[in-house]
């Protein structure tokens, strides 16, 4: 099995990076970036396949991660037990299935966006999220549900992403 997961996140990484994503390593099982491999957390992410390589040299059972800034991306992290909902209305892109939810991909505007769009619903754009395959601490494992081209973000979301109170 741990071959197995060294081949799923190395294809997974070189899919991301040939996406122009920037990718960094985290701990097995765990959300946590790998200390014991880089030293920045996301600001060390990178499009170096070599480096992945290294990595995962280094301790074939990593998760990987995806920097949102370094690649262009605003992720919608919708969390079910924090009492996040899908809304029908946000355009189909990119997503992943998370332990309780969904990470929705959408192109970066280049805003300053609000953290939330409400309860159990989080915005990430300037750190980074765990990605598919990786293996979520409950041992569950992230999979690419839309494999779809990344979407621009709704004007729903933005109008409420850039209000200000």
């Amino acid at each position: 099995m741990l071959k197995t997961q060294t081949a799923d996140v190395r294809n997974a990484a070189k899919s991301y990076i040939d996406k122009g994503w920037a990718v960094l390593p985290c701990l097995p099982k765990a959300k946590e970036p790998h200390f014991g491999l880089i030293k920045r957390s996301h600001l060390d992410a990178t499009t170096d396949l070599d480096l992945v390589e290294f990595w995962l040299k280094m301790d074939k059972n990593m998760n990987i991660g995806i920097n949102a800034i370094k690649s262009g991306l605003v992720i919608i992290d919708v969390d079910f037990r924090n009492g996040g909902r899908l809304n029908p209305e946000w355009t189909p892109t990119y997503t992943v299935k998370t332990a309780d939810g969904y990470h929705l991909y959408y192109k970066d505007a280049g805003l300053t966006y609000r953290g939330s769009l409400g309860e159990g619903i989080d915005i990430k754009y300037k750190g980074y999220v765990v990605a598919a395959p990786s293996i979520h601490p409950s041992g569950a494992t992230y999979t690419v549900e839309n494999d779809l081209e990344v979407a621009e973000l709704p004007t729903s979301i933005l109008e409420v992403l850039c209000r200000t109170w």
